[in-house]
């Protein structure tokens, strides 16, 4: 949603002090927590959700591990898994259904980390409650991340029936529905020990003090404002998705703020003109004989796919 003018005013009216000292994050943390349902001793703050995979893997990967995620998907699990020496296991997910089945089959000893974004990035589709809990099931000495950023724009937040696997860790954020993107405000929902482990991976001050209280102004808004920017979003996300297939296009079903867009050979033509006309969209371009490829927003992630293609033998740029 769009901020409201006046929580630049309160933040204007605030006690200096907030930037001469170094940030607090308690009183977020207990808000979230209260508006999530749990203690805060399962909730930590994080810089954006980003940080919160960054934590993850570098608390649960390491070489000769491996982080089983969705292909195509948020970029950031494939910088943090590299950086932190893990190796990536990749399961296609283009269909609408999550695939549980092969999620399962790629799990052995040394799987540390299952990576779930739902509604996934950049598809929009969804994993159903029995889907993560399966995979908690399967792999319960790996770390169950269910990335949760898009949820607000989703059928059903599955936060609340994860809340009892000890080995799941839930991922929100307030930069998309909350529209506070540039305060880079996130944070992670799971047990206490992870939660502990989490907080230990990272620095104290990652989220700067007129960041936490411009989220503490927002929250204090209320849900009501939330609301109504949901159904705006759904309303136009089934409007746009009729007008692209009235286009001859073919829009697949989303659960996000954003529609995937099947263009066939037309997609880059469509790209450009686009962006000549000041709209950007992601293109996803195919290689034949090869996985479907994605163009990163992330120039680093874009030189750690280059190496990991050298380590297959793939000379592809």
């Amino acid at each position: 949603m769009l901020p409201s003018p006046a929580l630049l005013g309160d933040l204007a009216n605030a006690d200096p002090e907030l930037l001469r000292r170094y940030p607090d994050v308690s009183a977020l943390e207990t808000a979230l927590a209260t508006h999530v349902g749990v203690v805060p001793q399962r909730l930590l703050v994080t810089a954006g959700a980003d940080e919160g995979i960054d934590r993850a893997c570098r608390a649960f990967l390491e070489p000769g591990r491996t982080i089983l995620l969705p292909d195509p998907s948020f970029d950031m699990f494939d910088c943090s898994a590299m950086l932190a020496g893990g190796e990536l296991v990749r399961v296609a997910w283009w269909d609408d259904g999550f695939p549980i089945d092969a999620f399962v089959g790629r799990i052995d000893t040394r799987t540390s980390v299952v990576a779930i974004v739902s509604p996934n990035n950049p598809t929009g589709s969804v994993a159903t409650l029995a889907d993560v809990r399966r995979l908690a099931v399967a792999a319960p000495g790996a770390l169950i991340i269910l990335d949760h950023v898009y949820v607000e724009y989703a059928d059903e937040d599955l936060t609340a029936g994860v809340l009892d696997l000890p080995n799941v860790l839930v991922l929100r954020t307030l930069s998309k529905a909350w529209g506070l993107a540039g305060c880079r405000v996130g944070y992670a929902i799971g047990s206490p020990y992870v939660i502990a482990v989490l907080r230990a991976a990272g620095g104290p001050y990652t989220v700067a003090a007129p960041s936490v209280a411009l989220a503490l102004f927002q929250l204090e808004r209320g849900v009501e404002p939330l609301r109504a920017h949901v159904a705006r979003v759904r309303e136009e996300r089934l409007l746009l998705s009729a007008r692209l297939a009235a286009a001859g296009l073919a829009p697949r079903r989303s659960q996000a703020n954003f529609v995937f867009v099947e263009c066939g050979p037309r997609a880059g033509s469509i790209r450009a003109g686009l962006a000549a006309r000041g709209v950007l969209v992601r293109d996803f371009p195919t290689a034949a004989g090869s996985r479907p490829r994605c163009v990163s927003r992330y120039p680093q992630c874009r030189g750690l796919r280059a190496a990991e293609r050298r380590a297959r033998g793939d000379s592809r740029p």
